[in-house]
């Protein structure tokens, strides 16, 4: 059974499922689509053409589905299930192609997520991580607080973002980045032990990583990915790395 706030405005065209609850003094427009299992606490803002898939969570003051330009019907912004979006988060719509959030992200505290960028799925992203316009960041990233990814930039799957890094370029799967500009540190092996990554995948990832980017660089070695392709038996993720990497992911903008 639905519970909705008294001093909650829900706009008469809003799809809103059966069990959804919605807090005090939050605001839902008529485009809005919210899935079921969803809660909406207090003081949130949910406008434009936005659908918010099942079983998330929205936290006071976030705001969602708003246009850059201000205009409510503006934009489209598409939310997958299981997502946790916490307070002061902002997510634009996009105009040219939707703003989109894979499935059981959370975005913690003040974070913003920008007109027509693509979020993956399972990713982390603590308080004041900045993804701006038309970026795409894959499944299973992780940021500390403060960095900022650029318009347009790829981040690969399974990379840790450090603290304050700009990210102005692409930056290749499997990674730990930081600095500003940024550059390539070294292997995010925790992340993949916790993902079910084995010990012999990520012994031939490091290899790859030290010969590719010698643990400072920001752009891969291009007789590296030579020397690594012209082995044979390569291991499947290190080669899914080097096709990231001469697709524009790894790190040469």
């Amino acid at each position: 059974m639905r519970e909705i706030s008294s001093k909650a405005v829900v706009e008469p065209s809003a799809e809103i499922a059966d069990d959804v609850r919605i807090g005090p003094f939050t605001y839902v427009g008529g485009g809005v689509r919210i899935g079921a299992g969803c809660i909406i606490k207090n003081n949130v803002t949910i406008t434009g053409r936005t659908t918010l898939g099942a079983r998330s969570s929205v936290f006071p003051m976030a705001v969602i589905g708003v246009s850059p330009s201000g205009e409510e019907a503006d934009g489209e912004c598409i939310i997958g299930e299981a997502n946790a979006i916490r307070e002061f988060v902002t997510i634009y719509a996009g105009r040219a192609r939707p703003t989109r959030l894979g499935i059981d992200n959370l975005l913690m505290i003040g974070s913003v997520v920008e007109a027509g960028a693509t979020v993956g799925n399972h990713g982390i992203f603590a308080n004041c991580t900045h993804i701006c316009e038309g970026a795409i960041v894959e499944d299973y990233v992780r940021a500390s607080a403060f960095p900022v990814i650029e318009p347009g930039v790829r981040v690969g799957a399974y990379t840790f973002i450090n603290g304050y890094a700009g990210v102005d370029r692409n930056v290749p799967p499997f990674a730990i980045v930081e600095g500003m500009p940024v550059r390539v540190r070294g292997v995010n092996a925790e992340n993949l032990k916790r993902c079910g990554f084995g010990d012999q995948d990520i012994r031939a990832l490091k290899e790859a990583f030290r010969e590719l980017f010698n643990g400072s660089s920001a752009q891969a070695d291009a007789a590296a990915i030579a020397r690594l392709e012209s082995q044979g038996q390569l291991n499947p993720h290190v080669r899914g790395l080097i096709e990231a990497v001469r697709c524009g992911g790894g790190g040469n903008g």
